[in-house]
């Protein structure tokens, strides 16, 4: 059942951006003369948490401008979206001052002091396989000081080096499972490591990313599925609607060769269709129908193309079967919980 509903936070970043004109000379001569003390801290929080509840922040250098107003989701999709309409009212950067909706990569890294010890980040190696149809690096990482803390720590300190070394964007956008070394190892340097992200992020997707597999429906029936493995929720930070449009032919079982011939080509016609409206994420065949699993900006927008979509479709799949129908339904999900739902991540 679609249910939709006004977010307290249409209008992010209003009151911090009132705010910020006759602040942000204050916070940089601090942050020079060293004068950034807690009640600095105190102010900048009490008008990021304006924009959304939950929402941290971060000063660094520029790339640019001296000083760098970064905010951080933490991976949250909903304060992701406060803080991309937060950058979108965001003065133009100028000498002083630039702004990212999201922690930027290190210009060089430190050594970092986590839970009492202390960690150069350029002593940290790592080993690392591309997964092309994800298009994500799995990365198992090593550091001389890990021998000497607890698990946990090691976790911390991975995940903090990460960070610096590709920024938060980077790091969901690109890396996969993170697993640590027990013992020694080599491996590549934190320079060879963010040079081997660069190249594989500049390699365009192909078709792999589309995977075959099979899945299991909640009656215990299995299905096939078709999905893309590579859409990442990172890439679509606004696409908050899952939509699925169910087609039934009407005969408990597969399509046949012709039939599913049929159906793809039909298929593409949705599609073109749809456009940019949606994004399909995945189709699950099972005996007796076809799925469809899109993500939306906006359900409203897509209506058309399914109406016209339902109206163009011949009544049957094949002579001597009953009229289709066609079942749509979905609603809101932040999390894109549907793809674990279907196994795709």
């Amino acid at each position: 059942m679609f249910r939709f509903g006004r977010n307290r936070f249409d209008d992010p970043g209003a009151e911090f951006w009132n705010w910020w004109p006759g602040a942000r000379d204050g916070i940089a001569k601090a942050i020079v003369t060293g004068a950034f003390d807690n009640r600095i801290v105190n102010d900048i929080s009490k008008h990021v948490q304006r924009v959304h509840p939950g929402m941290a922040w971060e000063l660094q250098p520029g790339t640019h401008a001296a000083h760098a107003f970064c905010l951080s989701s933490e991976g949250d999709p909903e304060r992701r979206q406060a803080a991309l309409r937060w950058l979108e009212r965001a003065p133009q950067p100028d000498a002083t001052w630039e702004y990212h909706a999201s922690k930027q990569p290190a210009k060089t890294l430190m050594t970092l002091m986590v839970a009492g010890a202390r960690f150069d980040l350029e002593e940290m190696r790592a080993s690392t396989s591309w997964d092309a149809a994800r298009r994500r690096l799995d990365v198992r990482l090593w550091h001389p000081r890990f021998a000497e803390v607890p698990q946990d720590v090691r976790i911390q300190a991975a995940f903090l080096f990460l960070d610096h070394l590709l920024g938060e964007d980077g790091v969901e956008r690109w890396i996969g499972a993170i697993e640590l070394f027990e013992g020694p190892t080599g491996g590549r340097t934190p320079a060879e490591l963010k040079a081997e992200v660069e190249r594989h992020a500049a390699e365009p997707a192909g078709d792999d990313t589309w995977v075959n597999g099979e899945v299991t429906q909640p009656d215990g029936a299995t299905g096939l599925i078709l999905a893309d493995v590579a859409l990442k929720r990172i890439d679509y930070p606004f696409h908050d609607w899952w939509v699925w449009v169910r087609m039934v032919w009407g005969a408990e079982r597969f399509p046949t060769d012709a039939e599913a011939e049929q159906l793809n080509a039909e298929e593409d016609n949705f599609l073109e269709r749809m456009g940019e409206r949606a994004i399909l994420a995945a189709r699950v065949t099972v005996p007796g129908s076809r799925t469809w699993h899109f993500v939306s900006e906006d359900f409203e927008k897509m209506r058309p193309a399914i109406d016209g979509w339902a109206e163009w479709l011949p009544d049957s799949l094949s002579p001597g079967l009953p009229q289709r129908r066609l079942k749509i339904d979905g609603g809101q999900d932040m999390t894109w919980q549907f793809q674990r739902d279907l196994g795709i991540r």
